[in-house]
């Protein structure tokens, strides 16, 4: 059986009125007048925009909209658009069927607004005093699909997920009007309903559903960005099936997607699909919360290595350390007060003392002899373990992004002859700390690798701790007298 094409309302002029815009652009340039030069063709009112190839058959402004399925970016203003929507849900409302309405939302140019306002952009409902509002949440925010989404919307949701590039997300927002009256002013509260379909991480809707009170007009706000062919994909083969089964019989497309007709392998291979589809809309949700629990736990770490100093880069570098299976103490706690080094780090019965800097600008020379005089000192404290030597752990040029900065801290050839202790730049410890490599980590604190100290067999005697000791293994034994 032959195919019909889909007629759908467009609230705006048809191609060749833009034709003739842009025609009379070029003509006239920079002389023509002000509102012929602001003029900007729709991206749906494209001249290569291929309406049968996606079944479809456009009503443009000036045409008649009564039998239209959809209503594509419609106006509510006079002369504009506003009548022929007005007859598209006139039609709607006579066949019985929800009136599907598709409006994009936001600004492509991004052009600068006032401080007075804090939205970019609203689409008006039309009939009602109310509007959907829209918000730039910046660039690379992150959205979700909304739970418990039906068929359609759970798809249109997979869709949007995977538009490649991706729009620009904008958070939405319901609101009424307030008028001004000789009473005074006049509050109308916002009609409807706002069903997210994507959601910020915050819980704001991103891309959603306004439904009328009366649940006669369902109206989906989407990005501006957006591709159309990706909606009216969705609109044939989802939604109008779901939301509007009467237009898909009229145009002869219901046979094949009316699951009263359908055979058992076709019902069989629909509910798989649709299982899948769910499963991967789950999936993506958990693998989401996965991801943001991961950026959760390595954001302070990350932040602390890369553009730490002082006691945020000390965290940080401790908080690699441990993991590693270095036993770190702090020796600002244990001496009370900057007295010596910042770190004692114990790993296979091996003590150094640890030197952490980070400067905005190149590595001063006086951080390493800072390490060196720390050495000198620490067998003057009473009760502190031996060391082997001590590292300098350095974060610099922190005014620059963690790419371009030098790997090599120090260049002046007699000051890295005369270097006895490593050296290790934050950058080396990011590496090997996002790589997970414990290994690498101990290897740039202690050298190569070191055997662990082996541990008694059960049933051999075990050394009595001596008098004054905890009984602690080395790395969690306190071994400072205070007083």
């Amino acid at each position: 059986m032959t195919q019909l094409p889909i007629p759908v309302h467009v609230g705006v002029k048809p191609p060749d009125h833009w034709d003739d815009i842009e025609a009379r652009q070029r003509q006239f340039g920079e002389e023509a007048a002000p509102w012929l030069q602001e003029q900007r063709r729709p991206t749906i009112a494209s001249a290569t925009f291929a309406w049968a190839a996606l079944g479809f058959e456009p009503r443009w402004v000036g045409f008649d909209t009564a039998d239209c399925a959809v209503a594509l970016q419609p106006s509510v203003y006079s002369g504009q658009g506003t009548d022929e929507f007005n007859r598209f849900r006139q039609g709607a409302e006579g066949r019985g069927e929800t009136a599907l309405v598709i409006s994009p939302i936001g600004d492509l140019e991004d052009k600068p607004r006032s401080v007075l306002f804090q939205h970019d952009d609203s689409v008006s409902i039309g009939q009602s005093y109310t509007s959907v509002s829209s918000r730039p949440i910046g660039k690379g925010a992150r959205v979700r699909a909304a739970e418990d989404l039906g068929d359609a919307d759970g798809q249109l949701a997979l869709r949007m997920l995977n538009c490649n590039p991706a729009p620009r997300w904008r958070s939405l927002s319901l609101s009424g009007a307030t008028l001004e009256s000789y009473n005074g002013r006049v509050q109308h509260p916002a009609e409807g309903t706002l069903v997210p379909i994507l959601e910020t991480e915050l819980g704001e809707p991103a891309v959603a559903a306004w439904i009328s009170p009366d649940g006669v007009e369902r109206r989906y706000v989407v990005p501006v960005e957006t591709p159309w062919p990706l909606l009216l994909q969705w609109l044939r083969e989802q939604a109008l099936p779901e939301f509007v089964p009467g237009a898909m019989r009229r145009a002869r497309r219901q046979l094949a997607t009316d699951q009263t007709l359908m055979t058992r392998r076709e019902r069989a291979v629909r509910t798989a699909l649709a299982a899948l589809e769910a499963d991967y809309v789950t999936r993506r949700r958990v693998l989401e919360l996965d991801l943001e629990e991961a950026q959760t736990g390595a954001t302070t770490i990350r932040e602390g290595l890369l553009y730490g100093t002082s006691k945020q880069l000390v965290d940080a570098v401790r908080a690699v350390l441990e993991p590693a299976g270095v036993d770190v103490v702090d020796l600002d706690e244990e001496l009370g007060g900057t007295k010596n080094a910042d770190l004692l780090c114990t790993y296979a019965g091996r003590a150094r003392l640890v030197e952490v800097k980070g400067f905005s600008g190149s590595a001063p020379e006086r951080a390493y002899q800072d390490l060196v005089r720390h050495l000198r000192e620490w067998e003057k404290l009473p009760g502190v373990p031996p060391v082997v030597g001590g590292a300098l752990i350095l974060g610099h040029q922190l005014r620059v992004a963690p790419q371009e900065r030098s790997r090599q801290p120090y260049g002046r050839p007699e000051f890295l002859a005369a270097q006895a202790e490593p050296v290790i730049t934050t950058l080396d410890l990011f590496d090997a700390w996002r790589e997970e490599d414990a290994e690498e980590i101990r290897r740039l604190l202690f050298g190569p690798a070191t055997k662990e100290v082996a541990q008694p067999l059960p049933g051999d005697a075990q050394p009595v701790p001596a008098a004054g000791q905890d009984g602690l293994r080395p790395g969690r034994r306190r071994w400072f007298r205070r007083g």
